[in-house]
């Protein structure tokens, strides 16, 4: 398998091309987002360094672009021209898969559903002229020296490590929609009994309410309203007191269920929503808003946490 050849490459050199463009630019993603954002920041869709979709453009340029590497506007046309298609059908097979947009250049000139944009693959094209003339020739003079079985027994490891990370990365992605899809559930369900108990004077403030507010804060404030109305309750008829009460237990258990929900999240997800700020949800984009803002709060209180420690 790995002394197959494919367009005057073998398949060990291929391999060994993606895994060193794929960290390559994992660290070029992390440092650029870290820098920004003045904290490191583990930019990838895998939990591995690597991003794959680095690595997956750059075997397209090597087995494409090679014969034009000497003509700089070729080389120029040819990395902008195969990036952009790259990053747009990644985008579109990763919408697809998990009915959500990862990255989003809608606010940029001249972009394709949001998918890529021209400042984008431009960028790209000046890349592919830096890696095809400078970097690739020490990529690979390094690949060329690899012991071939030292190079075949890590490879076949890495192989596995990169499946194993693609399956769980994707597992966790998969619950993180389900956890959405119960968290808008619950919305609609607690939107629905509110509206039911006439505790809120219009059913737009209602609304806004449910728009505005982070799902610990609502509870909150369903709380001290339920104490705020609860000298209503008790004046009305019993039967319709002991149904306005049972409502209002199970408004608090909705609301409970979706707090509990929120703590509970897994590292990959935490990280996720932290490499992607773009990250969008196509059905339950307020939900995974909701739950970036607990990450978010949870994560600044831990560092004022480790702030007032160190003093």
């Amino acid at each position: 398998m790995w002394t197959a050849q494919w367009m005057h490459q073998s398949f060990f050199q291929l391999f060994y091309f993606f895994i060193l463009y794929s960290f390559l630019g994992w660290a070029m993603e992390s440092t650029f987002v870290s820098f920004h954002a003045k904290e490191w920041v583990n930019r990838g869709f895998l939990s591995g360094p690597f991003c794959p979709i680095y690595g997956t453009g750059a075997l397209l340029m090597i087995l494409l672009l090679s014969p034009v590497t000497d003509h700089i506007f070729l080389l120029f046309f040819g990395g902008f021209l195969l990036a952009s298609v790259v990053e747009y059908v990644i985008a579109a097979i990763l919408e697809k898969l998990f009915h959500a947009s990862w990255w989003d250049y809608s606010n940029k000139k001249w972009n394709i559903r949001g998918r890529i944009c021209l400042e984008r693959s431009v960028q790209w094209g000046l890349l592919t002229i830096v890696m095809m003339r400078l970097i690739h020739p020490f990529i690979e003079s390094i690949v060329e020296h690899i012991p071939l079985l030292l190079g075949e027994a890590a490879g076949t490891l890495l192989l596995m490590y990169l499946v194993a990370d693609a399956g769980l990365t994707v597992q966790h992605i998969l619950r993180l929609n389900e956890k959405l899809a119960h968290l808008s559930e619950a919305t609609e369900d607690v939107r629905g009994k509110l509206e039911s108990t006439k505790l809120y004077s219009a059913k737009q403030e209602l609304a806004e309410h449910l728009e505005s507010l982070p799902a610990a804060q609502l509870l909150r404030e369903w709380k001290e309203r339920m104490e705020e109305t609860y000298g209503d309750i008790e004046q009305m008829q019993l039967e319709e007191r002991l149904r306005g009460e049972y409502i209002a237990n199970e408004i608090r258990e909705r609301l409970e269920y979706k707090v509990r929900a929120l703590e509970q999240h897994s590292r990959t997800e935490r990280r996720l929503i932290h490499a992607f700020p773009n990250l969008h949800s196509q059905n339950f984009d307020r939900e995974l808003q909701d739950l970036r803002s607990y990450i978010e709060e949870k994560r600044k209180q831990k560092k004022m946490d480790r702030k007032e420690e160190r003093k």
